[in-house]
C-alpha cells in the first residue's frame, strides 16, 4: 500500500508541476479546518460550509484519486456518469450523501507523509516544533490544485485526527481557523459504541468494510478500531485493553476524556491558537441553532452573502437525534471520567437531560 502512496505522490508531483503557472496566482487564504472526535457534529458542520460558494473540500467521489483534483476533475467531466439520488450514509444517522457530498479525505496524506501515526501507543499529537517540510509542500500545492480545480477561494477540510495537530497545522497554515465540535460525553461515547457495533456487524456480513476504513483513515469504530494516543501511552493501553474486553462504554469515555484534555491542554497554553479555535456545542447547534451559525460564521471569517446563506438554508435544518436509553451505572462511569474535562473546554452541566 505504501509503495502505491508513493506512486500517487510522484503522480501529483508531475500534475503540479504541469499547474505550475496557475498555482502561482492561487493563494491559499484563511483554509478552515473542522477537527473533533468521531461522532461530535463534525459531518454536519462540514456539510454546512462545504455547501456555500467559495469554499472547497475533498468529496465522495474524490475517493481514491484524492490525488490528482485536476486530472480526476477533468476526466470526470468528459464520463457520462449519471447523477444518483442521495441515500443515506452507512452510518444509519439520517444524513444521506451523493457522490458530490463533503467527505473526510485528507487523512490519506497524513498516513503516507507521516506513517505509523495510528499504530497503537504511538502519540498522534504534533506540535508547532514539528516540521515535515515534504509533507508540508505537497500538501500546500494540493490546496492550490484543489482551489484552482473549483474555482474556489478557501479550502475547507474535515479531518478528526486533526484535532491532536492543532498547533502544528496553526504553523503550517498561520492563518487557518478551526472548528471543534463538542457533544455531551454521554451522547457521545453511547454514539460511538452505537457506531462500532454497526460497523462490527456489517464487516461480518462484508469483511472489505474493515479493510476499506483502514485504507481511508478511519481507525474510531469498527473491526480496524484502534486506541488513540493524545500523548499518555498508558492511558491509550487502557482505552486498547477496555476495548479487548468489550467495555466499550469505559473506552470510549477515556477516549473523549483523553483527546479534548489535549486540546484544553493547547488552547491553555496558547492564546494564538486559541483565538484561532472556535469550540461547537453539538447540542447547543441543535437547540439554538441560529446563534451558533452566526458565531460560526463570525469565527470563520465568511462573507456577507455566505453568512447569509448558511443562516438561510441552515437554520432550520439541525436536528438533536433522539437520546438512546442507557443505565444509571454507565452515566455515572462516564460522569467520572469525563467531567473535569468537560469543566475545562466549557461544556458545563452535561448529563443532566440523561439522568
Amino acid at each position: 500500500m505504501q509503495a502505491g502512496r508513493r506512486s500517487c505522490e510522484r503522480l501529483a508531483d508531475l500534475e503540479s508541476t504541469l499547474l505550475a503557472d496557475e498555482m502561482r496566482s492561487t493563494e491559499v487564504r484563511a483554509p478552515i479546518f473542522i477537527a473533533g472526535v468521531a461522532r461530535s457534529g463534525s459531518t454536519i458542520l462540514l456539510e454546512a460550509l462545504a455547501s456555500l460558494p467559495g469554499l472547497a473540500s475533498a468529496r465522495y467521489r474524490d475517493f481514491p484519486p484524492i490525488w490528482f483534483p485536476y486530472w480526476w476533475d477533468r476526466l470526470r467531466a468528459q464520463l457520462p456518469l449519471p447523477s444518483p439520488p442521495s441515500r443515506p450514509r452507512a452510518h444509519a444517522d439520517g444524513i444521506e450523501v451523493t457522490p458530490d457530498s463533503p467527505e473526510a479525505c485528507d487523512e490519506l496524506f497524513w498516513m503516507h507523509f507521516v506513517p505509523g501515526r495510528h499504530q497503537v501507543g504511538v502519540d498522534q499529537r504534533l506540535n508547532g516544533d514539528y516540521s515535515n517540510p515534504r509533507f508540508e509542500a505537497f500538501y500546500r500545492r494540493h490546496l492550490q490544485k484543489v482551489l484552482y480545480t473549483r474555482g474556489a477561494s478557501r479550502y475547507l477540510c474535515k479531518g478528526n485526527y486533526n484535532l491532536l495537530r492543532l498547533p502544528y497545522l496553526k504553523r503550517v497554515f498561520p492563518d487557518a481557523r478551526f472548528v471543534v465540535p463538542v457533544r455531551d460525553p454521554i451522547e457521545h461515547v453511547v454514539s460511538l459504541v452505537r457506531q462500532h457495533e454497526r460497523f462490527d456487524q456489517l464487516a461480518r456480513t462484508w469483511p472489505s468494510v474493515g479493510t476499506q476504513l483502514a485504507r481511508s483513515g478511519h481507525f474510531e469504530f469498527g473491526p480496524q478500531r484502534r486506541a488513540e494516543c493524545a500523548g499518555d501511552s498508558g492511558v491509550a493501553a487502557l482505552i486498547e485493553s477496555l476495548f479487548r474486553v468489550g467495555d466499550n462504554i469505559a473506552a470510549y469515555a477515556h477516549q473523549w476524556a483523553a483527546s479534548y484534555a489535549e486540546l484544553a491542554r493547547v488552547l491553555e497554553n496558547d492564546r494564538q491558537l486559541r483565538d484561532a479555535v472556535l469550540i461547537v456545542s453539538f447540542e447547543s447547534l441543535c437547540c439554538d441553532t441560529e446563534k451558533m451559525l452566526e458565531r460560526l460564521a463570525e469565527h470563520c471569517q465568511l462573507e456577507a452573502a455566505q453568512r447569509q446563506q448558511l443562516l438561510r438554508d441552515w437554520g432550520g435544518r439541525m436536528r438533536a437525534p433522539a437520546r438512546r436509553e442507557i443505565s444509571s451505572e454507565a452515566q455515572a462511569q462516564v460522569l467520572s471520567i469525563c467531567a473535569k474535562v468537560a469543566e475545562r473546554i466549557g461544556l458545563g452541566g452535561f448529563g443532566e437531560a440523561a439522568g
